[in-house]
C-alpha cells in the first residue's frame, strides 16, 4: 500500500496497511474530467524536489486537492494519506487489481476519511430542499458508496475545504439522499444485515465511468474478491453475482423487474399467457446491472425476530414446531440452496404450479409483508426431462382491448401458509429446479446493437447508428426493438428505450407511408412516471401531416414540439446514408432536450453526450481533411479558373492545420 507523507506528500510503501505508524487518512472524491495526478506524476515531483531540495507539498506543480488534503491529515495529527488517485500504479495490473479488491478494507481501517465535494460551497445550507449538498455529484457515483459506508470515521468537505458535518450528525439528511437506512451511517447495524436486494438497490440509481466498475465498486459491501479485467463489459456485474451466489443463499438477489399485484387489475380484465416466450432480459435469473434494482425487498430467513412471519419457524426443546408455528409451510422445514452448474443455477426451494403457471416462492417480503413470487416459463431450448430448467417471467394482458406486458414477480399474500395466487389459495412444496442465468454469451441485448435488424438489412429505410445506440445504453436506457402493425396494416419498427430507474419509456416508431409507400415516417412518443409500465400501449398510427420526414424543416422535428424546459424532449433528425449513397437510406439521430434530461446526463457524466447533427457533421468535416470538397469555381464576368495546383495547396494546409492542433500535448 502507497501513502502519503502528510508533511512532504512523499510516496511511502508500506507491504501492510497497518504499518504506517499512528494510521492513515483517506480520501473519498470525485475524478476531474480533464483526468487527476497519477502516481508517476507525483513520484516524479519528489524525485524533482529531492534533488532541489524543497518540500514536493509545496511544488506548484502538485495538485491542490492532493495538497489540502496532506495538510487537514496534518492539523489532526496524521502522518500519512491515501487518495486513490495518486497512490495506485495503474501501470501495474497486478497492483490495481489488489488495490480494488483490497479497497473497502483500506477504507475500514482508516483513521479519518475526508469527502471533498468539490461542487458544495462552504455557506451550503445542507438540509435546503434543492441544496447544492443533495445535488452534489459525489453522491451519484458508484466508487463513492463503499468510500460512503465503509469508514469508521467521516466527514465532509466543501469546494474551499470547509467542514460541513459528519456522517453520523447527518445520518438522516444523507438517508434522504441515498436511500440507505440512517442506522448504516451510525453503525446501528452492518451491510451484511441487510438483504443482498437491499444493498444492490443502494448501487441502484449510482453511475461509473467504465461498465466493468458497476461490479468491482461493490466488492466490498458484499465481502467478496474476484480478479479484476477491464474489457469484460456486464460480464463483471455476472461473475459479481456468482460470488454472492456461493457465499450467501439469500434468494433476493432475484428479486428484480416488474412486479405484478392481481389486486390492482381487478375488473380491467387481466390475463395471464405462462405458455407465451418471454422476449425481455427479465426472463434470465440475473440482472445485468445494478440498476434493475428498483424494488425494496428483504429476505425473510434473515429477519428472525425481527419478521412478522419467522421462516423458518420457531422450534421448542423436542425439535418440533412451537405453538405461534403450528403449521409448517411447504410441508417440511427447509432453507434455499443455491449451486451453480453449466446446465443452470440449479435452486432447492417452494414451487407451486396454477392456472398454467409455475412460481418459484422467493422467501422474499415487500414494504407490505407480501411475499413474493418469480414467474418461471419453459425456454424455446430443449432441456433434459429429468432435470427441469425454465426462464423468469410470464406475458400478461390488461385493460380492453388488451395489450402485452411482462412481469417478472408477482405478489402472493402475507402468510406463508395460505399463499394466495390470483384470487385462490395454492399449495407450495419444496422442488429442486435449475434456471438459465443469463445470456449464452454473456452479454445482455440491452448490451449490444447486434439485434437492432433494421440495421442488418440494406433495404431497409432507417438506420441506427450503433454508437447512438450505445451512448444510451450508457445512460440508463435498456433497448428492445420490434416489428409491428399499425392500426392502417402497416409495417412499423418500433425501438423502445426503457429507462428502469427513472420509470420512463422513449417509443421511436419509424415506417412506410400506407398511402404513399415512397413516404418515410417517423414519430417519438416519451411516457414517464412511477405509473408508466401500467399505462395504454402508445399508438402506433402516424400522421401524414405531422410525421412525414419530407415535411420537416431540414428533416428535423422536436417531440412533444409543446413540452416546456423541464419536461422531457428529444429532437429527431435524419441524415441520408453515405455508405449506401445509391440507396434511399436514412440515418436515424436523436437528442434528450430539457432540464429533465440534463440531469440524468450530469449523473452519466456524459453532459455533451448527444451532440446535434449539424455539430456532428461539422466534426466530422473538419476531422478528416480528405472529405474537403475541391471545388473548381469561376469567377463572375471572368473565364479563368483557379489552378488545380491551388486547391491541393489549400488542402494540404488545412491538413497540417488539423494535425498541429489535433496533436496531444507533450
Amino acid at each position: 500500500m502507497w501513502l502519503l507523507r502528510t508533511d512532504r506528500a512523499e510516496l511511502v510503501y508500506f507491504p501492510r496497511n497497518f504499518d504506517a505508524d499512528g494510521g492513515y487518512a483517506i480520501l473519498s472524491h470525485t475524478w476531474d474530467e480533464r483526468g487527476e495526478q497519477t502516481f508517476q506524476e507525483v513520484r516524479d515531483i519528489g524525485e524533482r524536489c529531492k534533488r532541489a531540495r524543497t518540500n514536493p507539498r509545496d511544488d506548484p506543480q502538485l495538485s491542490p486537492k492532493i495538497r489540502e488534503c496532506c495538510r487537514l491529515a496534518e492539523r489532526h495529527g496524521l502522518r500519512w494519506a491515501w487518495a486513490d488517485s495518486c497512490c495506485i500504479d495503474k501501470n501495474s495490473s497486478s497492483e490495481l487489481s489488489e488495490s480494488i479488491n483490497s479497497m473497502y478494507r483500506w477504507y475500514s481501517d482508516a483513521e479519518e476519511c475526508y469527502a471533498y465535494l468539490v461542487d458544495v460551497p462552504s455557506d451550503c445550507v445542507l438540509t435546503a430542499r434543492d441544496s447544492a449538498f443533495r445535488r452534489s455529484r459525489w453522491h451519484t457515483r458508484g466508487w463513492t458508496l463503499q468510500e460512503l459506508i465503509a469508514p469508521a470515521s467521516f466527514r465532509f468537505y466543501s469546494c474551499d475545504w470547509e467542514e460541513l458535518g459528519n456522517r453520523a450528525d447527518l445520518a438522516e439528511l444523507l438517508q434522504e439522499i441515498t436511500k440507505i437506512p440512517r442506522e448504516i451511517f451510525t453503525r446501528e447495524t452492518r451491510p451484511s444485515e441487510h438483504s443482498v436486494s437491499a444493498r444492490m438497490r443502494w448501487a441502484s440509481g449510482r453511475q461509473t465511468t467504465r461498465s466493468e466498475d458497476e461490479a468491482y465498486c461493490l466488492m466490498g459491501l458484499f465481502d467478496v474478491s474476484m480478479p479484476t479485467n477491464y474489457g469484460e463489459g456486464e460480464k463483471a456485474f455476472m461473475r459479481l453475482q456468482y460470488e454472492i451466489m456461493r457465499r450467501d443463499p439469500d434468494l433476493s438477489l432475484f428479486a428484480w423487474g416488474y412486479t405484478l399485484a392481481c389486486g390492482s387489475f381487478r375488473g380491467q380484465g387481466l390475463t395471464l399467457h405462462p405458455g407465451k416466450y418471454v422476449n425481455s432480459d427479465w426472463k434470465f435469473l440475473l440482472a445485468s446491472s445494478p440498476h434493475a434494482f428498483h424494488l425494496q425487498v428483504w429476505y425473510a430467513p434473515n429477519l428472525g425476530l425481527k419478521a412478522k412471519q419467522r421462516y423458518p419457524p420457531s422450534r421448542d426443546k423436542r425439535g418440533a414446531p412451537s405453538a405461534d408455528a403450528a403449521t409448517v409451510p411447504f410441508g417440511r422445514v427447509e432453507l434455499p440452496r443455491i449451486s451453480i452448474t453449466t446446465y443452470g443455477i440449479k435452486l432447492r426451494l417452494p414451487v407451486f404450479e396454477a392456472d398454467g403457471a409455475t412460481v418459484a416462492v422467493l422467501l422474499c417480503v415487500d414494504p407490505d409483508n407480501n411475499h413474493l413470487g418469480l414467474f418461471l416459463c419453459p425456454g424455446p431450448r430443449r432441456s433434459d426431462p429429468t432435470r427441469p430448467r425454465y426462464y423468469a417471467g410470464c406475458v400478461y394482458s390488461v385493460y380492453q382491448p388488451p395489450r402485452a406486458y411482462v412481469a417478472r414477480l408477482i405478489s402472493l399474500g402475507n402468510d406463508l401458509n395460505n399463499l394466495q395466487f390470483n384470487g385462490k389459495r395454492v399449495e407450495a412444496t419444496w422442488r429442486t429446479i435449475y434456471v438459465v442465468p443469463g445470456h449464452p454469451d454473456g452479454q445482455s441485448p440491452s448490451a449490444t446493437t447486434a439485434r437492432l435488424t433494421i440495421n442488418c438489412d440494406p433495404r431497409q429505410p432507417f438506420r441506427l447508428p450503433h454508437w447512438l445506440v450505445s451512448r444510451l445504453l450508457a445512460v440508463g436506457f435498456t433497448v428492445v426493438t420490434q416489428e409491428e402493425w399499425d392500426e392502417q396494416g402497416s409495417k412499423v419498427t418500433r425501438l423502445y428505450f426503457l429507462r428502469p430507474a427513472g420509470g420512463e419509456i422513449i417509443y421511436l416508431d419509424l415506417g412506410l407511408c400506407h398511402i404513399d409507400p415512397k413516404a418515410r415516417w417517423s414519430k417519438v412518443t416519451i411516457s414517464y412516471g412511477p405509473n408508466v409500465k401500467r399505462s395504454k400501449d402508445v399508438s402506433r398510427a402516424h400522421s401524414c401531416k405531422e410525421h412525414h420526414i419530407d415535411s420537416w424543416t431540414a428533416w428535423s422535428k422536436v417531440f412533444p414540439d409543446s413540452a416546456s424546459d423541464a419536461e422531457p424532449s428529444v429532437r429527431l433528425s435524419f441524415a441520408p446514408c453515405k455508405a449506401l449513397p445509391e440507396t434511399s437510406k436514412l440515418v436515424v439521430h436523436m437528442e434528450l432536450l430539457g432540464r429533465f434530461y440534463e440531469e440524468i446526463l450530469r449523473e452519466a457524466n456524459m453532459t455533451t453526450a448527444f451532440p446535434s447533427l449539424s455539430d456532428l457533421n461539422k466534426g466530422i468535416r473538419l476531422a478528416s481533411p480528405d472529405h474537403l470538397p475541391v471545388p473548381e469555381p469561376t469567377f463572375p464576368g471572368h473565364p479563368t479558373q483557379l489552378p488545380r495546383r491551388f486547391y491541393a495547396w489549400l488542402k494540404a494546409s488545412a491538413r497540417k492545420h488539423l494535425e498541429r492542433h489535433q496533436r496531444p500535448p507533450p
